[in-house]
């Protein structure tokens, strides 16, 4: 849903932070919410169509929604090395019961990635 241009003048060697944030819908009760990055590669022989970046547990409080930053420095790093790998990444953001936080498409007054 999201696509980021960069200048061809950046090198992989050259890129000293790259963050990635996140905004995750508010939580009606104290929740546990797990939190994965994936990236997408070329489906292999067993079905395989990503690989794991990062997951995260976080301990929500109810009230607003949170941004959540995420490190992708060595992902990035990675795609400008070999462009051609750049297939993309997927977010995922589940409370205990299953239920996405991840905001993607934005609802009425909130904020999108």
């Amino acid at each position: 849903c999201c696509f980021f241009k960069f200048s061809s003048k950046i090198q992989y060697n050259k890129v000293v932070k790259a963050q990635l944030w996140i905004y995750l819908r508010q939580v009606q009760k104290p929740t546990t919410v797990f939190v994965q990055i994936l990236r997408l590669i070329k489906p292999m022989t067993d079905g395989t169509r990503y690989t794991g970046i990062r997951s995260l547990k976080l301990d929500m409080n109810p009230g607003t929604g949170i941004w959540q930053s995420i490190d992708v420095k060595t992902v990035l790093q990675n795609w400008l090395k070999q462009p051609e790998s750049n297939l993309g990444i997927e977010i995922k953001a589940f409370d205990e019961n299953g239920r996405d936080l991840a905001v993607t498409f934005p609802g009425p007054g909130e904020d999108g990635l």
